[in-house]
């Protein structure tokens, strides 16, 4: 299974994205689930939905997150984050639960506010994510890097063996999408 952890502040870009995810799997495979961390419940149709509410899912809700991609039977499960999340945390469980048999992506969705009144954050989010999406958000191309990807990819961990520091960025495993 590959699961898709949609990260970053604003609820609209990780609705669209969940939705653009959402209709370009679901010609892929109808084993879909979508994991609702949002801190808006999504609405989509024709999708298996359980909701992850009450907290966030690198803290307060990891052993549920656990519990539920245990039981999973699906092709992928998408993730759509709570904003309070931290990304160094949610980087740490979910890099805990890659295996060959759950290939972990995640992508951050990076906003123009969020680099310019809390520029520390948006570094967060760059640094323990797989793919940056930087506002104005280009969806079809944030959509093509996941769901071009074959599930057969490394389930190597991008972020394993980095040092603490924010310094110096740049990882060879990460992906920008530049809208």
């Amino acid at each position: 299974m590959q699961l898709v952890a949609i990260t970053g502040l604003l609820h609209q870009p990780k609705a669209k994205l969940t939705l653009a995810l959402v209709e370009e799997l679901s010609a892929q495979t109808d084993r879909l689930v979508l994991l609702d961390n949002c801190d808006v419940p999504l609405t989509v149709d024709g999708v298996s939905r359980q909701r992850l509410m009450g907290g966030c899912v690198c803290c307060s809700l990891a052993a549920a997150l656990i519990s539920r991609l245990s039981q999973l039977d699906a092709d992928y499960a998408l993730l759509p984050v709570s904003a309070l999340a931290d990304p160094a945390a949610l980087a740490a469980l979910l890099d805990s639960l890659r295996s060959e048999h759950l290939l972990i992506t995640i992508v951050a969705l990076i906003d123009t506010l969020t680099q310019m009144r809390k520029p520390h954050l948006a570094q967060m989010l760059e640094f323990y994510s797989d793919a940056q999406v930087y506002e104005p958000f280009d969806y079809s191309e944030a959509v093509q890097a996941v769901a071009g990807a074959p599930l057969s990819r490394s389930a190597t961990c991008p972020t394993a063996g980095a040092s603490a520091s924010l310094d110096g960025l740049e990882r060879g495993a990460a992906t920008r999408v530049m809208g």
